[in-house]
C-alpha cells in the first residue's frame, strides 16, 4: 500500500474518533495538545521554520484564549 494512502488512512481514524464523555478528560487532552504543540514550536525553529512556529504559536494562544 502506498504510503501516502497509509497515512491518509490513519489521519480518516484519528479524526473520526469521539470525544471524551467527561469536561475533565477533554480539558486534559487539550492540555496535552498544546504542550505537543509547544514541543512542534521547538522542533519547527530548530528545523529553520520559524514561519511554521508563528503559525503554532497562534494555534497555542487561541486555544488557551478558549477560541
Amino acid at each position: 500500500m502506498n504510503e501516502h494512502v497509509k497515512k491518509a488512512t490513519h489521519n480518516a481514524a484519528v479524526f473520526l474518533l469521539p470525544p471524551y464523555e467527561s469536561a475533565i478528560e477533554r480539558s486534559h487532552a487539550l492540555a496535552g495538545a498544546v504542550e505537543l504543540m509547544r514541543q512542534a514550536i521547538e522542533h519547527a525553529v530548530r528545523a529553520g521554520r520559524d514561519d511554521l512556529a508563528f503559525q503554532l504559536l497562534d494555534l497555542v494562544q487561541n486555544v488557551e484564549a478558549g477560541k
